[in-house]
């Protein structure tokens, strides 16, 4: 069962079909591509910063570790150990870098692959989308404020919760 993270675009385009196209689908746990090209996989879903963040890191981190044979050794499995924990993290990257460009969560899909997962998310979503389109917007009539009630027992101990205070 693969387990999806699923983005909307905020947007009050009426059209159901434009805004279904935009909605992205963000595998969780482990991406074999980020972990065996990972700069290109930060250039395929345009996560630039990201990417500027990946060059600098493994420019920097050679020449911290100064010339040698051993430096490489050790720039090495530093970068091995790095590009891992990229590969696991990867996904909620992308995530995160969705909701910075404007994407907001719309929910979770699981499914025994992206089809199916994508096919369980419509089949709840557009239900949704229908009713949304049918109610119109109603905006509340200001309030006018009112200050919160405090309820005090007669005998003066006041009581938080459950637990009297002491």
């Amino acid at each position: 069962m693969t387990v999806y993270t699923v983005y909307e675009p905020e947007s009050d385009d009426a059209n159901i079909a434009a805004r279904a196209d935009r909605i992205a689908f963000v595998k969780e746990g482990f991406s074999w591509p980020a972990l065996f090209v990972p700069a290109l996989w930060l250039l395929y879903h345009r996560m630039w910063i990201e990417l500027i963040l990946f060059v600098a890191f493994f420019t920097a981190v050679p020449w911290l570790l100064g010339i040698g044979t051993q430096a490489e050794q050790i720039f090495g499995w530093i970068s091995i150990g790095l590009v891992a924990l990229f590969a696991f993290e990867a996904n909620d990257l992308r995530g995160w870098a969705l909701q910075r460009r404007g994407y907001r969560f719309a929910g979770i899909a699981t499914g025994s692959d992206r089809i199916e997962a994508e096919r369980e998310f419509f089949t709840a979503w557009l239900p949704q989308q229908k009713r949304r389109a049918r109610a119109p917007e109603k905006t509340p009539a200001a309030a006018p404020a009112r200050p919160p009630r405090t309820s005090r027992s007669s005998d003066g101990d006041e009581v938080i919760g459950s637990f009297p205070r002491a």
